[in-house]
């Protein structure tokens, strides 16, 4: 049955069961978090398949009142669920919060896909559609992202080659000949016009398929913010399963809103701690600790000949303050390597 047949197959399917489900983690932006729901209304409803869940994950704000208001006011709760969660346990728990709110209403089932969405996103017409198209016709790709833009509408990168001790080199110095002469060492990967076979995409636009949910569980609880998504690719595809990049799904994603990671604010405050500690999580328990030590020496040394260069050339970094530093005392002080990853994920 092709994808117009597997549409309507799902159209058929009660609201109480859907095969899709959408989660948004909201934490301390619910007007974003209210739009990025009205985003995706039309589609929504005119798929009758999908259930959206938004975790309020613990902001100690007025979030969860402001999205249940925006929820009754705006028509959405026959599609759309609220759920508060008085612990903010960072992006994987938020979202498996999510999971399991919906399979506590199963009877522990899980839908046939879950696409976890940023909370400071706006989903293009069709977003949904298009991974769901795509990995309907490709039974062997387990986690799928689209194409994600910027508030001006230019491209930016989703999808990447894992962190390796030689990517970190390349970061570091950022510099054209020592990129060209390492090969195939930069992280980010180009903007593809066609789906793309990759190692990781993006946390921002998520598709995960129910066969890996069941082959490896959750995300791992043991990331408060970012590299999770990292992670859970590498997991999938020790697993048995395909990622992809299909960049005919399109977001728009506003950028770091919550964190300042990301984003035109990147630069202006330090970079939190609990980034580096999931850099530490991802490397050690990908590369072991002998080859996590060789990453950071070859960033710590290429860092500072990154910067003299991009000086010399008239490119200075556009990086936090003080993040060479920061980056010595996260892995060499108190936090460093004595940072122990979970046994699987959560």
């Amino acid at each position: 049955m092709g994808a117009a047949g597997a549409r309507q197959r799902r159209a058929e399917t009660a609201m109480h069961e859907a095969a899709i489900l959408v989660v948004i983690v909201n934490y301390r932006t619910p007007d974003l978090a209210v739009d990025a729901v009205a985003s995706l209304a039309d589609e929504v409803r005119a798929r009758g398949d999908t259930q959206v869940v938004v975790v309020e994950n613990g902001s100690g704000d007025e979030s969860a009142a402001v999205i249940a208001a925006a929820i009754e006011a705006h028509g959405f709760g026959d599609w759309c669920a609220l759920v508060v969660s008085e612990r903010n346990g960072g992006f994987a728990a938020g979202n498996n919060v999510g999971i399991r709110w919906y399979q506590d209403r199963h009877g522990g089932a899980l839908p046939a896909q879950v696409w976890l969405v940023n909370p400071d996103t706006r989903a293009e017409p069709g977003a949904l559609g298009a991974l769901v198209d795509f990995m309907d016709a490709h039974p062997q790709v387990g986690i799928a992202g689209g194409r994600c833009l910027w508030e001006d509408g230019s491209t930016r990168y989703t999808a990447f080659r894992f962190h390796s001790p030689r990517t970190e080199l390349v970061s570091a110095v950022n510099f054209g000949p020592v990129t060209k002469l390492l090969g195939k060492a930069q992280v980010a990967l180009p903007i593809p016009e066609a789906p793309r076979r990759v190692d990781w995409v993006s946390g921002s636009s998520f598709m995960v398929r129910r066969a890996v949910i069941e082959a490896i569980g959750g995300m791992d609880e043991g990331y408060f913010l970012y590299f999770e998504e990292a992670d859970y690719c590498a997991r999938a595809q020790d697993a048995g399963f395909e990622v992809w990049t299909v960049p005919a799904s399109v977001i728009t994603h506003l950028g770091g809103k919550s964190t300042g990671v990301t984003g035109a604010s990147r630069t202006l405050n330090r970079r939190p701690r609990y980034w580096f500690a999931s850099r530490a999580r991802f490397f050690i328990a990908r590369y072991g600790r002998a080859r996590t030590h060789l990453a950071n020496l070859l960033w710590i040394i290429g860092y500072p000949l990154g910067t003299l260069i991009g000086r010399a050339r008239g490119r200075p970094r556009a990086d936090p303050p003080r993040f060479w530093r920061d980056f010595i005392t996260n892995y060499y002080g108190a936090g460093g390597l004595m940072y122990r990853p979970a046994e699987g994920g959560k």
